[in-house]
Formats: structure tokens, sequence, C-alpha cells
């Protein structure tokens, strides 16, 4: 008897087309093969919009010849592909081996099938979001870590020690960070190189500390010039917010809060939230808002990483909030309020203290 599999759908909003790409996106952090990703592709391709659904069958009935012409893939490799993909529960199979693949449609949705049921892969959509944000995480992260690595090669070097240079030749033998493309490798030689710069540079400002007490400076017999100027009660305000990372976090809507969680356990696993991690985030939730990318970066420019990303957080926060502070559009109420804060600078502090009270009553009352 054929065992009929239905699923739950896809999250609201995505497309079999992008639940592909978040595929291809994942790929490592799913441990998908080229060659398994290429067999989804094309089994994708003999699905339906409809058959996506919740509450429908999703499933195809190609025959693995067919698949292996489309995928550019060798029969035995597609063999191997859906055995795997079928044991680790990304895919259904009620055709047995050697069978012949058939099922029917009736307006448009499947009445049986007897081959290769897309349910468990659908159920995992998920799973498969959270693990294509973190290998987009991971991908703009390496290119911050690759960047870190050669200025500390070049600050090491600035030292002109032999023995900073040898220990840094140790860390990374060939001083270039392109060939690696492991992440967690590039984070430990980031961690190990920063911490040759810092033994190093310490020695050398101990040397030159020591160097300079020998010699007796002169006397400054110049009056120093004090330079009053007016500044109004907003340039003031253009200081750093004091607020913590973890703190943020905390404050963040329920999606931001979900993608900061990730994005953290990305950067540093089993340690609190850090600036890097809700930056990373809170751009990404910028995206999905419909924040262009060269808006964010104007606004990043402007006022700041940290400060931009709690402009948004703070948006964001609002549009799940009731009463005057709920916002309809967060994405315009985040641009208005990036402009009033690189003209003003009080504007976020104001909100986000509100914010915070907001939180502990809220807190207290439960």
């Amino acid at each position: 008897m054929t065992q009929h599999l239905t699923h739950c759908g896809l999250p609201e909003g995505v497309t079999r087309w992008q639940f592909l790409g978040l595929i291809q996106t994942a790929r490592r952090q799913l441990g998908f093969t080229k060659g398994a990703v290429a067999y989804l592709k094309v089994a994708i391709s003999c699905t339906q919009d409809e058959d996506f659904k919740a509450g429908r069958i999703c499933a195809f009935w190609t025959s693995v010849t067919k698949i292996a012409g489309r995928a550019e893939l060798d029969r035995r490799q597609v063999a191997r592909i859906e055995a795997d993909l079928i044991d680790r529960e990304f895919l259904g199979k009620s055709a047995s081996d050697h069978s012949r693949r058939g099922g029917s449609r009736k307006e448009g949705a499947i009445g049986h099938e007897f081959g290769i049921n897309l349910a468990p892969l659908i159920n995992r959509a998920s799973e498969i979001q959270s693990a294509a944000r973190k290998a987009m995480f991971e991908e703009n992260e390496s290119d911050r870590l690759r960047a870190q690595i050669r200025k500390l090669f070049g600050d090491i070097r600035k030292l002109r020690m032999d023995g900073a240079c040898e220990a840094a030749s140790n860390v990374l033998p060939n001083s270039r960070p392109s060939t690696i493309q492991c992440f967690s490798r590039l984070k430990q030689v980031a961690e190990a190189l920063e911490a040759v710069w810092k033994d190093f540079s310490a020695e050398a400002s101990r040397g030159e500390k020591s160097h300079q007490c020998d010699i007796s400076p002169s006397l400054n017999t110049v009056k120093e010039k004090k330079s009053k100027t007016c500044r109004s009660a907003e340039a003031v305000d253009q200081r750093p917010i004091a607020t913590r990372p973890a703190q943020a976090a905390l404050l963040a809507g329920r999606e931001l809060s979900e993608m900061i969680a990730l994005y953290a356990e990305g950067l540093d696993p089993g340690r609190p939230p850090t600036w890097p991690a809700i930056e990373v985030a809170a751009r990404d939730r910028a995206y999905q808002l419909g924040v262009t990318t060269s808006l964010w970066q104007r606004f990043c420019d402007e006022l700041g990483s940290s400060q931009t990303a709690l402009c948004l957080l703070v948006a964001d926060r609002n549009s799940e909030r009731g009463g005057r502070f709920q916002v309809r559009n967060p994405a315009a109420a985040f641009v208005g309020m990036a402009r009033q804060q690189a003209r003003q600078g009080a504007v976020l502090s104001a909100l986000l203290g509100e914010l915070i009270n907001a939180a502990r009553v809220n807190d207290n009352a439960g």
C-alpha cells in the first residue's frame, strides 16, 4: 500500500525556488554535496507550486535515468544521493528500488504517488532557513576576518621584531588568509595573531618606556590655549549610546532576536551576543524589511554600525508593540529615526530608554 505523505507547507512568503536558493546557500551547513543540490533542483522542477501548500502531497516519480540526465550525474550517483537523503530524513520513498515509478494528479493536486516524497524536506524548512542564515553570516564574517588577519600581519611587521614575525609565520606560514576556506580555522588564525600582536607590542612598549625614562624631558613653559566653542545640545548627544550587547539582544523583536541568537552562536558559540553579531543580524533584518543595501551602508557611515543596528532594532520592536509607539512600516520608521539621529543625536537615546523602561514594566507586571 502506498503511503501518502503530506506536509506543513513552506514558511509564509517563501516560494519553492526561494526554498531551493536557501538549500544552495546552506549546502555546507546541511552536509549536502553539489550532486545532492543538483538532484534537489531537478526534484523541485518536477513539482508544482501548489504541491508546497500545507496539507498537500509534494512528490515526483521521474525515473532515475531521467534525473541523472537532467542533473548531469551518473545513475549510480543518483541512487546514492537518494539513499543518503532518505537515510538522513530529508526525503521519503514509496517506490521500491527496482519498481516502476508513477503517480497521478486530479485538478492540480497529486492523487497518488509511487516515487520520491519531499514532505520531510519541506517540514525541515525552518532548520534550512537557520542554516542559510548561518552560512550568510559566516561568509560575511570570513571577509572581515581575512581583512583583520592581513592588518595584523602588517601591524606585526611594523614592530620590527624577529620573534614577532617568526611567531606570526608559525600561525600562518604563507601569510595569505585567502587560502583558508574553513570559517573556524579563520577564527583560530585571527585569534592567534591577535595574541602574538598583543604580546610583542606590549614588550616593545615596555622597552620604549624604559628608554624614555632615561631622558629628562624639558619643561613646557608655553601656556595652553583653551579654545571655547559653542556646541549645541544635539552635538553633545552624539556620544556612543551606553547599551550592552546582551541588553540590546533582549530588546529585539521576535524575528530579529532569533537572528541575533543564530549569528551569536556562529560567531562565538556558548557566549552572549556581541555587537558584530547584532550588527549583522540587524542588517539582514533590514534587508528583509525592504531597506536597500546602499541606504543601510550610508547610515552606517554616518552613525556607525552599532547605532544603525540599534535604530533598526527599535523600529522593528515598535512594529510589534501596541499603543502610541506602534509603527506599521518598520522600514520607514527606521529611515526616519536614523535621519533624525544623524541630525539631532538624542533621538535614539530617548527611544531606546523608553523601550528599556517598557521592558522593565512588562517584566514587573509578569
